[in-house]
């Protein structure tokens, strides 16, 4: 195996783990959500720090730490590559939006929840500002992953 193969294999794997984990979590969700499961999505939701730390932090550090030893180490690849800046776009949205977004809402729903009941007009904003952006990052992660499989300008 050479460097590059080794790279390229934990790339893919932080960016399977990241993808499969974040659609895995998005059906289950969903699923509790419409089987009015509130136990079940209120202790999902209150894992919100524990999956990041232990699940989808390390997946993401994963794919950006091999994506960028690949480019380093391959002379065909370059920082300004189209699929490469698309791929680097993608870990910068999916950061900001569940930073930004998705964090602060999954709050909301929690406390909306116990405040006002899982069925309320708060919680069910929440649910759908949670369940919007999950759909948006998943969507850009499939886009990100073409770009990298078609990698278009090479």
């Amino acid at each position: 195996m050479t460097r590059y193969e080794l790279f390229k294999f934990l790339h893919v794997t932080g960016a399977i783990v990241w993808l499969g984990a974040g659609v895995g979590l998005a059906i289950l969700s969903r699923g509790l959500v419409k089987a009015k499961e509130v136990d079940a999505v209120r202790a999902i939701t209150a894992q919100d720090k524990a999956l990041g730390a232990k699940l989808f932090g390390p997946a993401v550090l994963l794919t950006l730490i091999f994506g960028v030893a690949m480019v380093i180490d391959t002379p065909a690849f370059d920082f300004s590559d189209l699929w490469i800046v698309i791929g680097f776009g993608g870990i910068v949205l999916s950061g900001f939006l569940n930073g930004a977004i998705a964090g602060p809402a999954g709050k909301r729903l929690l406390a909306a929840s116990e405040a006002h009941g899982f069925d309320s007009a708060e919680a069910g904003a929440a649910r759908s500002r949670v369940n919007l952006v999950g759909t948006i990052e998943m969507l850009i992660l499939f886009g990100v992953a073409l770009a990298m499989v078609i990698k278009p300008t090479l």
